[in-house]
């Protein structure tokens, strides 16, 4: 019987998450957050509905990620273009947190991926991105976007 992809995906993802959010617990973060935050330095003028994308999350789950980061003191809302839009913005505290937890995910990495050596590695990220980027529609997901 053959393994399928996406119950495969789902797996890693649970093991990931859960070793993930055991490092990220020193810094009162989890890796939602991690991504939340992530992707606001990468793309700073995403909307929460593009962020829910992105993150494959619900809107509503987005808006709880925010108020949690906005109250520890790592996001700022700000006026968007218009009266009713809302711009979000990474504190410094923020952009601070997220170089010193770059060494600690690093371990992670390479904890989960094992044996496999340099070129498996990046051969591994590309076609996760192409994956995210084909099942949430959005380009920013592949390398040099």
């Amino acid at each position: 019987m053959r393994t399928h992809i996406p119950y495969l995906l789902a797996v890693a993802s649970t093991v990931a998450t859960r070793r993930v959010d055991e490092r990220l617990q020193d810094y009162d973060l989890t890796v939602r957050q991690y991504g939340l935050l992530t992707q606001l330095s990468l793309e700073p003028e995403l909307t929460m509905a593009e962020l829910a994308r992105q993150l494959g999350v619900a809107r509503q789950s987005v808006h709880q990620l925010v108020n949690d980061l906005a109250e520890a003191g790592h996001l700022r809302r700000r006026p968007g273009a218009d009266d009713r839009s809302r711009r979000l913005e990474i504190t410094d505290t923020a952009r601070y947190l997220l170089s010193r937890i770059d060494g600690p995910l690093e371990r992670v990495e390479t904890e989960l991926l094992g044996d496999l050596d340099a070129d498996e590695v990046e051969t591994l990220r590309e076609l996760l991105q192409r994956v995210l980027a084909h099942a949430t529609d959005d380009e920013a997901w592949l390398p040099g976007s």
